[in-house]
């Protein structure tokens, strides 16, 4: 009788260990761009790098009082142009605070990194990653877009940075490249990355992303409740 105990416990430990494995895998996307580690990002002093690890164009710097088209004043982050679909990764290793949709930022995700340093991403086309998830400069958590207030112009990443709740210019974290006009080889490849990120995109829907979530969260919830249920009866 106690060696069937241990052997139930032991499945059960397996289990248990199953679930948690699988938790990680719906925290961290799982398609293979994720997982790969960008053989071109570019680094930068602390362990920061650039959100875009492919080629991208500054379409919008850093300028706290430069007066725009719109009537606002200033402009907190840089405007990473790059076609939409492109894959976004974070800054630098942290958790993810909020993941959203606002009128002014569209599809946005806000990271908390270790010093004080936050950081926003705005406009995206789709969102990968969920509140409370842990990632890293290899976790790729949406990809560009022109979502929100930027759908009249090319596809960019808007990005911000914090450091002690101070607004913080990104050339700071990372290579920032001169203002460009969009160039006719830019024109020439069109907006998007390919037609499966246009589809992609169309198809992404911000209410949906945070349900599966949800969803995910609860059925971990259910197996655990399954698994006590189970070590309760063979521990009587």
């Amino acid at each position: 009788m106690g060696g069937d105990i241990e052997s139930n416990l032991s499945q059960l430990v397996e289990e248990i260990k199953g679930l948690f494995g699988a938790k990680r895998r719906f925290n961290v996307p799982t398609t293979p761009a994720a997982q790969k580690p960008a053989e071109n990002a570019i680094p930068s002093s602390g362990g920061f790098t650039a959100p875009i690890h492919d080629e991208w164009h500054s379409s919008g710097g850093f300028d706290l009082t430069a007066k725009r088209p719109n009537g606002r004043v200033g402009h907190q982050g840089v405007d990473m142009r790059a076609p939409a679909g492109t894959p976004i990764y974070p800054l630098a290793d942290g958790v993810v605070t909020g993941v959203g949709t606002d009128p002014l930022g569209g599809n946005v995700v806000n990271i908390q990194h270790a010093n004080g340093v936050r950081s926003y991403y705005a406009h995206l086309s789709t969102v990968s990653a969920h509140k409370g998830d842990k990632v890293t400069t290899n976790t790729i958590i949406g990809a560009v877009g022109n979502t929100g207030n930027a759908t009249h112009t090319h596809p960019h990443l808007h990005f911000q940075v914090w450091k002690d709740k101070q607004i913080q210019e990104p050339a700071k974290f990372f290579s920032v490249p001169a203002y460009t006009n969009l160039s006719v080889a830019e024109k020439q490849r069109g907006p998007w990355l390919s037609e499966k990120a246009k589809q992609d995109a169309q198809a992404f829907n911000m209410k949906n992303h945070l349900a599966s979530r949800q969803a995910a969260f609860s059925k971990s919830v259910d197996k655990l409740l399954k698994l006590s249920f189970e070590y309760s009866k063979i521990t009587k």
